[in-house]
């Protein structure tokens, strides 16, 4: 018996250690100088999931907000963090921020919203598509605000149905663009565009929710044809692409054996975005838009266009949200579905000389980014770079 109820424990202990080897650990996201001028950030608030930021002025009456973060993605959530705290600094809100991790693991995602009821904290804000549902699913109609941030359109995605606002406890915002905004600049650009190759990874849910599917059902009724290019996962991308790419292409060139009426488009699907080289490759002299901002780029390795949402913007508008829902200057039932209008523009110029592709000058007149015939970046939010 004795022998039997050591063997219990030392399972128990092994067991215990290898749960607590598997929490979520929150060492991958970097705060911004400019964010630390404002903030005492405590990366070791004695739990691996946690990190905690005190406004260094005004901590006696900050607010408490809590961020909701439920992946390791150490670009976007590192800009999210850095973008939302930074607002509250600039418009002189004190906040303490409690910075939670859940690595997409529910239970962890639950005891941080239930730690949230404890404190309690004053505002939630998500970050992320995944974040925001967790928060529909498990928040929605608790006293506790929320502000949702860096998400797709929560119409598409099923949240609600009215864009006037949700007559709940959370506001929404958007990082996507209208479908008829969309085609309204492609056919700018592209004016006699019949045919889309749509790039996009089937395991993207939110991806095929809010940008394959509204594009699809209005396809009919505005003049298109869409030809779906996909991949199955990012681990199979690249091998997928190499056979999806030169399919789609011969169906394109059937209808429009020039090419002059047809762009690719690729989606806001990691898994495809970052293959931006070998699509390129493919599509030789086939106009490639992205439907974000981020893979227009300097050099050759760009698509010629993006019409999006910069993360930047969309997370600033977010913040914008969260602070007049704090303050008690907005409810958060009845703020609208926050977009960014109008759409981000970014352009590559070297790309369109490759490819003999004209850009109208409105695109230019109103883009926030812009990267010269050399390929160099000139024009950053809307701003000259010198």
């Amino acid at each position: 018996m004795i022998i039997r109820a050591f063997i219990v424990l030392l399972v128990g202990i092994v067991a215990g250690t290898a749960a607590a080897a598997e929490r979520p650990v929150l060492d991958w996201v970097v705060y911004d100088p400019a964010t630390l001028a404002e903030y005492s950030v405590d990366t070791d608030a004695g739990d691996t999931a946690r990190h905690v930021a005190v406004p260094l002025e005004g901590a006696e009456q900050a607010k408490r907000v809590m961020l909701l973060i439920p992946s390791r993605s150490v670009e976007a959530y590192t800009l999210a963090v850095n973008t939302i705290l930074q607002v509250f600094a600039r418009r002189r809100v004190p906040a303490r921020f409690d910075i939670w991790y859940y690595d997409n693991d529910e239970a962890v995602a639950l005891e941080a919203l239930h730690w949230s009821y404890d404190q309690p904290v004053d505002l939630i804000i998500s970050a992320g598509s995944s974040a925001t549902s967790f928060l529909r699913a498990h928040h929605s109609g608790h006293a506790i605000p929320a502000v949702t941030s860096a998400s797709k359109d929560p119409i598409a995605s099923g949240h609600l149905s009215d864009p006037a606002g949700s007559g709940t406890n959370i506001a929404y915002t958007s990082i996507n663009v209208e479908t008829e905004t969309l085609v309204a600049y492609l056919r700018r650009l592209i004016p006699d565009l019949s045919t889309i190759g749509l790039i996009y990874s089937l395991n993207n849910d939110s991806a095929i929710l809010t940008q394959v599917n509204p594009l699809k059902a209005a396809a009919d009724k505005l003049g298109l044809a869409i030809v779906d290019v996909t991949v199955t996962g990012r681990g199979s991308a690249e091998d997928d692409l190499e056979a999806a790419l030169p399919a789609a292409l011969d169906l394109i060139r059937q209808r429009d054996p020039e090419q002059s009426k047809s762009i690719l488009l690729i989606t806001g699907s990691t898994a495809v975005y970052e293959r931006i080289a070998q699509i390129n490759r493919h599509a030789g002299r086939m106009p490639v838009v992205s439907m974000l901002p981020d893979i227009v780029r300097a050099g050759e390795e760009s698509a010629l266009l993006s019409i999006g949402v910069n993360l930047t913007s969309a997370l600033t508008l977010a913040a914008v949200y969260a602070v007049d829902v704090v303050t008690g200057a907005a409810k958060p039932g009845e703020l609208p579905v926050g977009t960014v209008a109008p759409p981000d523009l970014a352009i590559n110029f070297l790309v369109a000389e490759r490819i003999g592709v004209k850009v109208p000058f409105s695109f230019l007149e109103s883009a926030t980014f812009v990267y010269d015939l050399d390929g160099r970046q000139v024009v950053a939010f809307g701003q000259r770079v010198f």
